[in-house]
């Protein structure tokens, strides 16, 4: 039973099946060589001794063309006793009847005299049974000439061929199995991390982070898309965390000054104006709020990235002249100058509707805070492959204590102003949405806000 529940959890891991049929694949494909190699090389031995049979019956036969039987006799008792592999030569001439008349051989094998392939039999020679690699040649006064080679030196060679053989893809076998627990314990250890840091996550640790390798992989690629999606999930839980609490304190007096309003009109001593005023009130707040909640889903929207899909090439230097166009007369009314300051083309990939929006809320901000008098200046460019979309102005500018947290939900610089400090919320959303970012400088005097952006190849209008 642990054997089975251990190759179970053998082979339900993925990292295990992978190598294992990878090396599978690798055996098999090593033993078809081994196969080959073995198949060729007895038939290249086998090739060599039956060639050198075939040399030596046909020198034979033309001794018996030139001088009859006898000499041919004589040339085979003379092979038989140069001591020049006669241990290995297999020689025998039969006469009438399978007469035995010449040779080394003590019984004669069976054998097809109408074939002149070389053969192979066990044959006994001085009283030792061997195994021989013959030839058959008839002769033309009766005779039959058989000239054959002991191969027991080639069978020998062959079983060492195939022990080797055998070995290595025994070797081979071994090795993949070593390699095959080997990988997946590696592979299984660099998983494990990943999945240690998920429950660390799920167990609502959002700070933990999948440790980076040194070595540049999949797993290293693999590891900083984790961490980059862990710092996404971690912003997007902060700001939810914060739009809970901000939305909760910003909306709670609002409610609770409409309900007071109406408490104090609902009572007996309320006259008819009083009423009118507590409902004139209660709907500019609500007015308000609904206002806020736009503004929440909007930020909400474009945060959760379902707007890419509209995507397309747009001029961002165009659209920065549009708004000037659209505000121009709202600054004059202000006695601010509004202006575009820049002639060259722009082009960034986003939503021309979403980016309009973005800068018209932060020229609004710039009229609203800027101040009687000031200067307000939109330029747009591009260095590096960065589109940047600023406006600037000279007035009194951010103190650097409250300039960090511009950008936070309902967070307003300036407690006395209107709004509800989602504006530059909202703008940062939109960055975020299209791959940029918002940077808020010092313009000294004044503040410089701006919008960066992947810059598009600039294609002709």
């Amino acid at each position: 039973m642990r054997l089975s529940y251990l190759l179970r959890g053998l082979w339900s891991s993925v990292s295990f099946r992978l190598t294992l049929n990878y090396s599978v694949l690798a055996v098999s494909t090593a033993l078809l060589l081994l196969a080959f190699f073995y198949v060729q090389t007895v038939d290249v031995l086998t090739a060599q001794f039956s060639r050198q049979i075939t040399v030596t019956a046909q020198r034979l036969s033309s001794h018996f063309d030139r001088g009859g039987r006898v000499s041919l006799i004589d040339e085979i008792n003379l092979e038989l006793a140069d001591s020049v592999d006669s241990d290995t030569e297999i020689f025998l001439l039969l006469g009438p009847q399978n007469a035995i008349l010449a040779g080394n051989l003590d019984l004669v094998p069976p054998f097809d005299a109408t074939d002149d392939a070389t053969f192979e039999h066990n044959v006994v020679r001085g009283g030792v049974q061997v195994r021989g690699l013959m030839a058959v040649r008839p002769l033309s006064d009766g005779t039959i000439l058989l000239v054959g080679l002991d191969i027991r030196d080639m069978q020998h060679m062959q079983r060492r061929i195939l022990n080797a053989s055998l070995l290595g893809a025994a070797m081979a076998l071994l090795m993949v199995v070593g390699g095959t627990f080997l990988f997946r314990r590696t592979l299984q250890r660099r998983v494990e991390i990943i999945r240690h840091t998920a429950k660390r996550i799920g167990a609502g640790e959002l700070t933990r982070r999948v440790p980076l390798q040194h070595r540049e992989d999949e797993f290293a690629l693999l590891t900083e898309d984790i961490n980059d999606m862990l710092d996404r999930i971690e912003r997007l839980m902060t700001g939810v965390r914060n739009v809970s609490d901000s939305a909760a304190h910003n909306l709670r007096t609002p409610l609770a000054r409409v309900l007071s309003r109406l408490r104090t009109a609902a009572s007996d001593r309320a006259s008819a104006d009083d009423l009118r005023a507590a409902n004139t009130y209660a709907i500019a707040e609500l007015d308000n709020l609904i206002v806020v909640f736009e503004k929440l889903l909007e930020i909400a929207e474009a945060e959760s990235g379902a707007q890419r899909k509209r995507f397309e090439r747009c001029h961002l230097d165009a659209i920065a002249r549009d708004v000037v166009d659209l505000y121009e007369a709202v600054a004059e009314d202000q006695r601010i100058t509004l202006r575009y300051d820049g002639h060259r083309a722009v082009q960034v990939m986003g939503d021309a509707d979403l980016l309009a929006g973005a800068i018209a809320n932060l020229v609004e901000n710039a009229l609203k805070y800027a101040g009687v008098g000031a200067v307000v200046t939109l330029t747009a460019e591009v260095h590096q492959n960065v589109a940047t979309l600023a406006v600037c102005d000279n007035g009194p500018g951010v103190p650097a204590t409250k300039r960090s947290r511009l950008g936070e939900r309902f967070y307003r610089a300036s407690e006395g102003g209107n709004g509800f400090g989602l504006g530059l919320a909202s703008v940062t959303a939109v960055a975020r949405l299209h791959g940029g970012a918002l940077k808020i400088e010092d313009a000294a005097p004044g503040l410089r806000v701006a919008i960066a952006l992947p810059a598009a190849p600039i294609t002709e209008s």
